[in-house]
């Protein structure tokens, strides 16, 4: 199994595509109210590309949802799926704030790290996508994230290093 970590601001919501829908810098719910397409197509290319690949959400917008939260983890299934994304959550279905070790919630690297020890150690590898770095290649020993813009997005760039970084994985 292949696993995804995803972030959703700067990843799948971001200024560039809140401006061209219309909404205004200062109308925030408007301006994170739409992921991005170009970035849902991607990941569903990943989805449909490579063989057992799972999304985890690593994003902040999960941190106040309890892990076992049936109701909320529909609503982060809901927002992707009106989005389009066609792929499969992780089981967890996102990395925990308050996970086992009591380890500090707003260290994402770690939050990574805790859940690919004990929630998916028999994971084959993983990528990462998030607009800051958090430390990921220290943490986690591996360099696996795709640093995307804040203002921007996924863009080619970052699509081209992503496909490169999962050069290796199994296709379907």
């Amino acid at each position: 199994m292949y696993l995804v970590f995803l972030d959703f601001d700067g990843v799948l919501a971001h200024k560039r595509v809140h401006l061209a829908g219309g909404a205004g810098y200062s109308d925030h719910y408007n301006k994170w109210s739409k992921f991005d397409p170009v970035a849902i197509d991607f990941f569903n290319r990943i989805h449909d590309t490579y063989l057992d690949v799972r999304f985890v959400i690593m994003s902040s917008w999960k941190s106040t949802a309890d892990i076992h939260d049936e109701y909320t983890e529909h609503v982060f299934q809901s927002m992707l799926r009106n989005a389009g994304f066609r792929g499969a959550l992780g089981d967890p279905w996102k990395t925990n704030p308050y996970n086992e070790a009591g380890l500090d919630r707003d260290d994402r690297a770690i939050q990574v790290k805790d859940y690919l020890v004990n929630k998916a150690p028999y994971a084959q590898d993983f990528i990462l996508f998030d607009d800051n770095r958090f430390r990921f290649k220290e943490v986690l020993g591996k360099g696996r994230l795709v640093q995307t813009s804040e203002n921007d997005g996924l863009l080619s760039k970052h699509m081209l290093d992503a496909l490169s970084i999962m050069g290796h994985w199994e296709h379907r």
